[in-house]
């Protein structure tokens, strides 16, 4: 990314399609936003970039709600918005050539973004003040995916979790009150440590939209050699769930040459299927789109205790 006058060579790649403009006078090689990767990560960077080109346009600012999760790498569900978010110096939030300033109406905790080489300083509210501001505003499933993603250890990276639910709780208590604060108890009232991606996440909250009773996460298996760790398990109806179809049975086979690691993770779910009743599997488009899913946990013979009730609808993302 770069601040520049329109030369002439920067209006040749502009002319090309090599660079793009980001925020008045900040550029970027369009590269950066068409290297591989999915949909929803090319979107992060999209979003990252323009928070990046906020901070060297504007005076000091403090990132907040998303800016400051997508700065962190904290991931959504949807599509990631076209607003920078940023912290009011006073207790008067407004909104203006895309950025939004959310008012100060009580002490919050910044620190400095460390690890940016090339880029200016970058200065948060805390992960908690950021998580709730999200909350407020956000989708209650875009919402939850963050607050899972955030509280929940990875497995497979080692990464400790960003905070805790107790930390989330406490800095809701302490912002009492603020408005739409019943959108982010609702949020609050959800997050639970074991989601490890934002499939899982979804998938949770299509369970309780359909009226499923709720699953345990991250049920350990011991198996021959190694463990399994089921996405989802119902204890009473002794049945297994795996949010992503593709034998995510997470046991250090990363390594593996692709053929060799099919053919162990085929192993591995024979070996699953004989320790539970049933094992149903699904990936995005069975949660996405609702029906699928709740198709397969029907079949599968999970339990429904509830009625089912509006939580998730993703014409709404």
């Amino acid at each position: 990314m770069t601040r520049l006058g329109l030369s002439s060579r920067l209006r040749s790649a502009i002319a090309r399609g090599d660079v793009r403009s980001v925020r008045r006078g900040i550029y970027e090689p369009v590269e950066t936003l068409t290297d591989d990767g999915s949909p929803a990560a090319r979107d992060a960077r999209r979003y990252r970039s323009l928070a990046i080109s906020a901070a060297l346009t504007l005076d000091a600012p403090v990132f907040t709600s998303h800016s400051a999760l997508a700065l962190l790498g904290v991931p959504i569900l949807g599509r990631w918005p076209d607003e920078v978010f940023v912290l009011s110096r006073d207790a008067h939030g407004h909104r203006r050539r895309g950025i939004v300033k959310i008012a100060r109406v009580a002490p919050v905790t910044e620190h400095v973004l460390t690890g940016t080489p090339g880029f200016p300083t970058l200065t948060l509210t805390s992960i908690e003040y950021s998580l709730i501001q999200l909350a407020r505003r956000a989708s209650l499933a875009a919402a939850l995916v963050a607050m899972d993603a955030a509280v929940t250890e990875s497995r497979d990276a080692g990464a400790p979790a960003l905070t805790s639910i107790d930390r989330l709780m406490s800095e809701h208590r302490r912002l009492l009150p603020y408005p739409r604060s019943r959108r982010v108890e609702a949020v609050l009232s959800r997050v639970r440590v074991g989601a490890e991606s934002p499939l899982e996440t979804l998938s949770r909250l299509v369970i309780e939209q359909c009226g499923f009773a709720e699953p345990t996460l991250q049920h350990r298996l011991e198996l021959s050699g190694s463990d399994a760790y089921l996405d989802f398990y119902w204890r009473e109806a002794d049945v297994g769930g795996e949010a992503d179809g593709n034998a995510k049975y997470r046991s250090g086979a990363g390594g593996a040459a692709p053929v060799e690691r099919v053919v162990a993770e085929k192993r591995r779910e024979d070996e699953v299927r004989e320790r539970v009743r049933a094992l149903a599997r699904w990936d995005w488009a069975d949660a996405w789109n609702i029906t699928p899913l709740r198709r397969k946990l029907e079949r599968a013979g999970v339990p429904l205790v509830r009625h089912s009730v509006t939580l998730f609808d993703p014409r709404n993302l």
